[in-house]
């Protein structure tokens, strides 16, 4: 038996890319059970057209500006998650309004979920965007249930609240993956919506090691310097509360390092 999968997208005016990325999910291989379309206060077309390929649209009422980047946007998020119910689908994928995955997607990466009992989080990668090997990336992200299910089956409404659920696995003994031949699209600009101050918040948030978010402020300056001004300052913001298993990703992070210094 096919194992049901539950995609969530949530959108906020978003009328110009939903209709491909909703039409990509159409034909999907492995068909989602449900699709659900979170409608941020969009003051656009958005729900109508969503409604059109069939998702299940719940609206928000519009705050005024988007949530990308921000906590507020896993708050988005689960809205969707707070209507699936009880043991309804075995694999949660959240997947952004303007993100055309290929058809065999959701069938390849269950596939290899489904041959690791320990392996809970997977995603493909973005053609032409910058992507950390080792992190499943936030949009088109796979995540079995029952695990999410462990930790209330919610995003914490925090900065870095996509990466919490990454490390949340790692530091319990659990495997994420990203599966680099699972290449999917983005309709914007690679980078064009990053909130590199809150990126760098996120960091702080996450206890990241001094090294590690300094390898990321570099990359990023090679990018874009203002990025990389904004990800510093965010990640030195004191003001910034941390996770409780910031001192577990430090840890984790510095043997990561001790690991790569002895090659």
């Amino acid at each position: 038996m096919a194992k049901r999968i539950i995609v969530i997208i949530p959108a906020r005016n978003e009328t110009k890319f939903i209709g491909n990325t909703l039409d990509a999910l159409k034909k999907q291989i492995h068909s989602p059970h449900r699709t659900i379309l979170v409608n941020d206060g969009s003051t656009d077309d958005t729900s109508e057209v969503a409604k059109k390929f069939h998702a299940e649209v719940f609206d928000l009422d519009d705050r005024g500006f988007r949530a990308t980047g921000e906590p507020v946007l896993a708050n988005v998020i689960n809205k969707g998650l707070d209507n699936i119910s009880e043991n309804e689908c075995e694999y949660i994928m959240i997947l952004g309004a303007d993100h055309v995955i290929p058809p065999n997607y959701i069938s390849e990466i269950i596939a290899i979920m489904e041959k690791d009992n320990l392996l809970v989080i997977a995603s493909g990668v973005i053609k032409d965007e910058f992507q950390n090997n080792n992190s499943p990336r936030g949009s088109g992200r796979i995540i079995k249930y029952d695990f999410w299910k462990k930790l209330g089956l919610r995003y914490p409404s925090w900065y870095g609240f996509e990466t919490y659920i990454v490390y949340k696995a790692l530091v319990n003994c659990y495997k994420v993956q990203v599966v680099k031949e699972m290449v999917g699209w983005s309709q914007r600009p690679t980078g064009a919506t990053t909130n590199y101050k809150s990126y760098g918040k996120a960091m702080r948030a996450l206890g990241y090691h001094p090294v590690y978010a300094l390898g990321r402020i570099i990359l990023t300056f090679k990018r874009t310097v203002n990025g990389a001004i904004n990800m510093a300052l965010g990640y030195f913001d004191l003001s910034v509360k941390k996770y409780d298993l910031a001192p577990d990703v430090h840890k984790l992070q510095s043997k990561q390092l001790r690991k790569k210094l002895s090659l």
